[in-house]
């Protein structure tokens, strides 16, 4: 079951918004929220070092700490990092070195006839060295914090929806969400809703979606109008964000929260 009372909050707070995109807002949240864990003191609990040794951060969050001139602790925090990255290297690179001395040693004759196939060990070895690599440089415990909680987050959402009748108007009267998101939710309603409430929920949706596009590709279509001379007394109307807006119903966060839009 998700935690109604711990989650609720959050999510009725990204809908009084009022924003292209609540879950975007509520990712926005999670984002500092998780940012001010990796930087502060929680970044020295065993637990929390485990986790980012292991895990790292993405190329996004790296820069966002990085800009958040908290150094120390991401010196700190890097460096451990970093040396779980070169351990785990070196193991692989070990069995991988094994491999090529075991290739030299294969009669010449026969490996200058076949050379290294794919099935040899010593190619296994550098798939495996490779896949390796690709893995440590894959994963962001940022990334994985804010993807497990915005799960519990759909849920709740879903949840909200089937019990709470408010919660079901200030949803219909929502500006949906970005096309990132949209999908999300439309699985969110596959797996925790049915029956009538399941139907009601995506019809809702998908009214959401369509309206809301219109209104934005309206509001793009007279931004780039306004550059025309003869509509340059005309007024803005709600277009002087439509770049910005597009962008994030397009793909979310795009243009931070700060920067004025919704």
């Amino acid at each position: 079951m998700p935690q109604v009372h711990l989650d609720t909050i959050p999510i009725l707070d990204a809908y009084r918004e009022n924003g292209e995109c609540p879950l975007c807002t509520l990712e926005d949240a999670l984002e500092k929220q998780f940012l001010d864990v990796a930087l502060g003191g929680a970044m020295m609990e065993p637990d929390t070092r485990v986790m980012t040794n292991e895990k790292g951060f993405c190329a996004r969050h790296f820069s966002l700490m990085y800009g958040a001139q908290n150094r120390l602790s991401l010196a700190l925090m890097t460096h451990t990092h970093l040396k779980d990255v070169m351990a785990s290297l070196q193991k692989e690179e070990a069995a991988l070195k094994k491999a090529m001395e075991a290739e030299k040693k294969r009669n010449p004759v026969a490996r200058a006839a076949s050379s290294a196939t794919k099935s040899s060990p010593f190619y296994k070895q550098l798939e495996a060295l490779s896949a390796h690599a690709e893995g440590r440089s894959d994963t962001c415990f940022i990334c994985e914090r804010m993807e497990s909680t915005m799960a519990r987050y759909l849920e709740t959402l879903c949840h909200l929806y089937k019990k709470d009748e408010s919660f079901r108007a200030t949803f219909a009267a929502s500006k949906g969400v970005c096309l990132r998101h949209y999908p999300r939710l439309l699985r969110a309603a596959a797996r925790c809703l049915s029956g009538a409430t399941q139907m009601e929920f995506v019809q809702t949706l998908l009214d959401l979606q369509r309206s809301n596009l219109q209104r934005v590709e309206k509001d793009l279509e007279w931004f780039t109008l306004k550059f025309d001379y003869r509509n340059q007394d005309k007024p803005w109307g709600e277009s002087k964000d439509a770049v910005e807006r597009t962008l994030n119903k397009l793909q979310g966060r795009v243009i931070p929260s700060d920067s004025g839009t919704k």
